[in-house]
């Protein structure tokens, strides 16, 4: 069954992950290199906080090189994210037709999905929003932190709403409220730096449409996912 739980998150994976590197190509990108234009043609600047903190723009900084590589880059990375989200998927719905008797099905797989989408996407973009280049942002380590706790506490609420019973599912309440009992870690300076008052307002601009574009994308992504992993889960894995 192991064997059989890998090939078909694999396969999953390759057709999901290209699937979202078309669509990113499209909807997503064309707004991070509009973004990047601002980026780059700032110098690199230090710039000292009331706290004395810094904040550092390095145009040195390795990245991908525009075109070939950089798209490389990015359907690698897309496919190896699915294939690990196709994994805790698969494993998810195998645990709950032997356990709890689910079946598995089309409409399934789509919850199975929308779960995900709410988990991994929905509750940490509301306390920290997709950011695109250019952008102040929080410390790394506070954001990775609140981010785990966001993913495990909605996954946590959502499975006890599913699966267990009467008064039990009152624990939802409590999982899903502790991220925001916490808050989300908020930066220094909020907004853009950028010393061009209509290069802030294009940013901003842009800000917008990326919230907007990611959420699609990711919806779709997670859909997707959720269908054809309930799909390969069905046909490829026996019990």
């Amino acid at each position: 069954m192991f064997r059989s739980l890998v090939f078909s998150a694999l396969g999953v994976a390759l057709v999901v992950g290209l699937f979202l590197s078309a669509v990113q190509t499209l909807a997503v990108s064309p707004i991070i290199h509009a973004a990047e234009v601002f980026e780059i043609a700032q110098p690199e600047v230090v710039l000292a906080h009331n706290d004395g903190h810094s904040h550092s723009h390095d145009e040195n900084a390795w990245g991908p090189e525009d075109g070939f590589e950089r798209l490389t880059f990015t359907v690698v990375s897309n496919v190896l994210s699915a294939f690990g989200f196709a994994i805790i998927l698969l494993t998810g719905m195998l645990l709950a037709r032997d356990k709890a008797a689910l079946k598995l099905s089309w409409t399934g797989g789509l919850g199975w999905g929308l779960a995900g989408y709410l988990t991994f996407f929905v509750a940490p973009a509301l306390g920290l929003p997709p950011e695109i280049p250019s952008m102040e942002a929080a410390a790394i380590g506070g954001r990775q932190s609140w981010w785990v706790l966001a993913v495990v506490g909605t996954a946590a609420g959502i499975a006890s709403l599913v699966f267990l019973n009467g008064f039990a599912k009152l624990m939802a309440i409590a999982f899903l409220a502790a991220p925001w009992l916490v808050g989300a870690p908020e930066p220094l300076v909020h907004g853009f730096l950028h010393p061009d008052v209509e290069a802030v307002a294009s940013l901003e601009s842009l800000q917008a449409q990326f919230i907007y574009a990611t959420a699609i994308t990711n919806g779709l992504f997670w859909i997707t996912l959720g269908g054809l992993a309930s799909y390969a889960a069905a046909r490829f894995i026996k019990v």
